[in-house]
């Protein structure tokens, strides 16, 4: 077992930002520590003596560890600093504002999905739980209620990335999980902030054939059929990357990375999405820029 005492490195504080210093030594401390969230930091008066440090750096620096989100400071007589796991909304974001400035396209997005999802799909197999398949069984009914015009458009596109959002929630590869979720979660956003980007479900190829797809999915997965799995996935993301590319042009990209207050489906508890039937969307009359623009 590692030796837990906060030692700062030989190497600490001899750059001209000593708050940043003592951000970079918390975050060497807990990794060679190997603490895990709930573990404790030193007191505030501690951290001063050995960061050799005033009250105000040390305060900055554990100010800048709270906004990452790597610890959480209780206040009160037996309050503290402890260590804390960064959440995936955390993380989604950090990746959001490095890709505002990238010129995003679908094909961009889909190329990569192609490469992930069916490694994903095929890593979950074993991990899904009789929870798990039951949500994925219940995506497939909203699908098949879009199809016949019974629920809106957005809420059939919804349902139709909550299956990919589940799946990667099972994923015991941490990394694949949130690649995979953060994109399936970029494409839920954008059919929630933007109508005019959703292929109308009824008397759609795209829908009838991702239908298609989850429901072979869903046989190969209560058959535990991984090789299976892989394959479908395959096919489904490809085809599907191949639609979407020719509607390229007519999508707004703009509202791509938009973040939107919404509460997951997974991976406990999901409710149905419910809506009523409404007419397509108007197809654009002329072609729109492929840009992305800041959070608002």
């Amino acid at each position: 077992m590692s030796d837990r005492t906060f030692k700062p490195s030989p190497r600490a504080l001899v750059r001209s930002k000593r708050a940043d210093q003592i951000v970079e030594e918390v975050k060497r401390w807990i990794v060679a520590s190997e603490l895990r969230p709930g573990d404790r930091l030193p007191k505030e008066s501690e951290l001063e003596e050995l960061l050799q440090s005033s009250r105000g750096t040390v305060r900055e620096g554990l100010k800048v560890l709270e906004s990452d989100g790597l610890i959480e400071i209780m206040r009160g007589p037996k309050g503290g600093a402890r260590i804390s796991s960064v959440s995936y909304e955390k993380a989604s974001a950090s990746l959001r504002n490095f890709l505002y400035f990238q010129p995003l396209t679908w094909s961009d997005i889909y190329r990569v999905r192609e490469k992930l999802e069916p490694m994903m799909a095929m890593s979950v197999v074993d991990t899904l739980t009789d929870d798990d398949i039951a949500a994925l069984r219940d995506t497939i009914e909203i699908c098949k209620l879009g199809i016949k015009g019974k629920v809106t458009a957005r809420a059939h596109r919804i349902a139709e990335l909550e299956y990919h959002s589940i799946l990667a929630c099972a994923c015991p590869n941490p990394l694949l999980a949130l690649l995979s979720r953060f994109i399936s979660d970029m494409l839920t956003d954008l059919s929630i902030s933007d109508p005019d980007s959703i292929i109308p479900a009824r008397d759609s190829r795209f829908a009838t054939k991702a239908l298609k797809y989850h429901s072979m999915l869903l046989d190969a997965y209560e058959k535990r059929d991984a090789e299976r799995v892989g394959a479908i996935m395959d096919e489904h993301v490809h085809d599907a990357g191949c639609i979407v590319s020719t509607r390229e042009e007519e999508v707004a990209q703009d509202s791509l990375l938009v973040a939107h207050q919404t509460k997951p489906l997974h991976p406990q508890k999901r409710s149905k999405i419910n809506g009523t039937t409404s007419a397509s969307p108007k197809k654009s009359t002329r072609p729109r820029k492929t840009t992305t623009r800041r959070m608002r």
